[in-house]
């Protein structure tokens, strides 16, 4: 995107066309520090060695990636991961792409978050797999370690390294370590022929629901719930081998709500993670780098938080019914909802960029048409004045992922709300 930067570098980000989106350059980086540093915080209480794979499929790009990971945004002491989570092959090989024009290697180890063991998959899983150190791949099924087992070891004679993915709940992927589902796939793992050409990584649970939390403690609830599955399936496993180290396996465990929630970690949880996890922890979550309406509603973060918006210009006022019409519909914005009403709330564009407002603004985005949206007030305003036609307005979105999927580009903004670079998602499959 060389050409859409040198046309907007320096720009006002009001100044941009719209409907566009807008990434708070300095809230992004303190909120890829701030996880940073509770995993590491949590590290030093408990005296483990946890590990971090954040996920990047909220922005998917390598700029995000890398500050994920730390670079240019904590000490060098304190990172300690090269390790991501993609949920695509466009945002494996757009990585790899990525650190490879720098000579670089940000990134040694990917894991596949979503179970894709299928035949038609196997040749990319291979290709990617020989680009990294380590591929992970997630099995959730008894005909995925078939399929492994058909198509042989990795090139180099590598075997595959597997995630068991355990369904916490959401019935989404995965399977419940208390069926006999689980037992039969673990049992498959073990087998002499699976054994020649895959081995056990670990386990990897992922509360969605904690999206619908109503507070921090609850989304804590969710975490320690995590913790739990991922112990209670390794505890299973090692019953079945003993020749299988506890120790090597890899427990993982996370969510953007309950990850944030473990900011503020309690004393039993670390009693837990110390004494009671027989495996190495992982900590792993995604969209915490940029959150949105969907995690404020959490009450695990702030609008104040979140680093990404929409900007939308006003087409049409409507006095009589104190409305607007905006060119944010839903290619803009996304239906996703949240307890917080409607599809994004206005912030005022002086405001958006200060990490201390804490007004939610006039207006919020109401309804939604194709390429159109409706601006209605708060009920708790009395009769806003209208903008005028032509004015930009900022928004903050419901769900950030599905949100930044609409666009093909992002503005990068600094203090001062000026363009200071352009970056390009890995979009599609």
């Amino acid at each position: 995107m060389t050409d859409i930067l040198s046309k907007y570098k320096n720009t006002h980000f009001t100044e941009l066309p719209t409907p566009a989106f807008i990434i708070n350059e300095d809230k992004f980086n303190l909120n890829c520090q701030a996880m940073l540093k509770s995993v590491n915080d949590l590290r030093l209480k408990t005296g483990k060695n946890i590990l971090f794979r954040p996920h990047v499929k909220t922005h998917k790009t390598g700029q995000g990636t890398v500050r994920q990971l730390g670079h240019g945004v904590i000490n060098h002491y304190e990172r300690n991961t090269g390790s991501i989570l993609v949920s695509t092959f466009s945002e494996a090989r757009g990585i790899l792409d990525y650190q490879e024009s720098f000579g670089e290697k940000y990134v040694d180890d990917i894991a596949f978050s979503i179970p894709v063991c299928i035949p038609q998959y196997m040749t990319r899983l291979a290709n990617t797999a020989n680009r990294v150190k380590t591929l992970r791949v997630f099995v959730d099924n008894e005909e995925h370690l078939n399929n492994l087992v058909e198509y042989g070891r990795l090139p180099g004679d590598k075997k595959w390294s597997l995630f068991v993915k355990l369904d916490m709940g959401t019935h989404r992927a995965g399977v419940v370590t208390e069926s006999s589902e689980f037992q039969s796939l673990l049992k498959k793992i073990l087998s002499k022929d699976v054994k020649e050409v895959a081995e056990l990584y670990g386990f990897y649970a992922h509360c969605g629901h904690s999206y619908h939390a109503s507070s921090a403690s609850q989304a804590y609830q969710y975490f320690e719930d995590e913790l739990k599955a991922v112990n209670n399936a390794a505890k299973k496993v090692v019953d079945m081998d003993e020749s299988l180290l506890a120790k090597s396996l890899v427990l993982s465990v996370g969510a953007t709500p309950t990850t944030t929630a473990v900011l503020h970690a309690k004393p039993d949880l670390t009693e837990y993670i110390r004494n009671e996890l027989i495996g190495t922890l992982e900590v792993h979550c995604g969209n915490y780098c940029l959150y949105d309406l969907q995690q404020v509603s959490t009450g695990c973060v702030a609008p104040k938080n979140v680093a990404g918006f929409v900007l939308g210009s006003v087409l049409s006022s409507y006095p009589t019914r104190a409305e607007m019409l905006t060119d944010t519909g839903v290619l803009a914005l996304s239906r996703e909802t949240s307890t917080i009403a409607g599809f994004g709330y206005c912030i005022n564009p002086d405001e958006i960029l200060n990490d201390k407002f804490t007004s939610k603004g006039e207006w919020y985005v109401d309804r939604l048409s194709q390429e159109h949206g409706i601006l209605k007030p708060h009920a708790e305003v009395n009769c806003p004045n209208l903008l005028k036609l032509g004015s930009k307005v900022t928004i903050l979105p419901q769900h950030a992922c599905i949100t930044m999927a609409q666009f093909s580009y992002y503005f990068i903004v600094n203090k001062k709300g000026t363009v200071v670079d352009v970056w390009t998602p890995f979009q599609k499959w």
